[in-house]
């Protein structure tokens, strides 16, 4: 009778903290934060190459680096993917828009566009987002990596034909490996390879 009398008072003294509050059985998670990559294009755009027009097609991405979630390279082969903390919108899109806001600032072109309703566009932009992940190999070193393509088409009366096509590769030292510091690399990573874009496309449209 004793054995039951104390299972009885556990079980009551369980409920009322329970529903008083000194027993908290939720988990503590952490919050979901969400970055983008935008970039202020530094200098005045210069004199345009040509009047014509350049239409922007959508970046593709690797299959690894497609998702809103950052991606973290740990070594030994072993590749995560962060569900706390990524891109507000996907890579391909975000990319896409800071390369034709990029080019249009640049003054190469009489129009930049990223569809041909102002008429035939003569030149035509596409690439790919090889890779796009933070390398965490080693801890007391991260790095933020990106890889770049590019492929340049004119739109002739003969038909289309490849201008220039480039591939562009940046690897930023991070001071620490916070999700943050990870989004400004890649953000530096990527000025310094539109800058080397525009600097060889300029060379390029101008001839020798």
């Amino acid at each position: 009778m004793g054995a039951r009398v104390l299972l009885n008072t556990i079980v009551f003294t369980v409920s009322l903290c329970l529903l008083s509050g000194c027993v908290r059985l939720e988990r503590s998670y952490p919050d979901k934060r969400s970055f983008l990559i935008h970039l202020s294009r530094p200098g005045k755009a210069s004199r345009a190459l040509t009047d014509e027009a350049l239409r922007v097609f959508t970046f593709s991405v690797s299959p690894p680096y497609e998702g809103k979630g950052l991606v973290y390279a740990r070594g030994d082969n072993r590749v995560e993917t962060d569900f706390y903390n990524g891109f507000v919108i996907s890579p391909g899109t975000m990319v896409t828009e800071e390369v034709r806001r990029w080019m249009a600032g640049s003054g190469l072109f009489g129009h930049v566009g990223d569809i041909s309703a102002y008429g035939n566009p003569g030149y035509l932009l596409g690439g790919r987002v090889a890779a796009l992940y933070g390398d965490y190999g080693d801890p007391s070193a991260p790095k933020a990596v990106l890889e770049m393509e590019f492929l340049l088409a004119r739109d002739g009366s003969a038909g289309k034909e490849i201008v220039f096509e480039n591939h562009y590769q940046r690897t930023i030292s991070l001071d620490r490996g916070s999700a943050k510091q990870l989004v400004n690399g890649w953000r530096e990573a990527l000025e310094g390879i539109l800058q080397d874009f525009e600097g060889d496309l300029r060379d390029c449209l101008q001839g020798p």
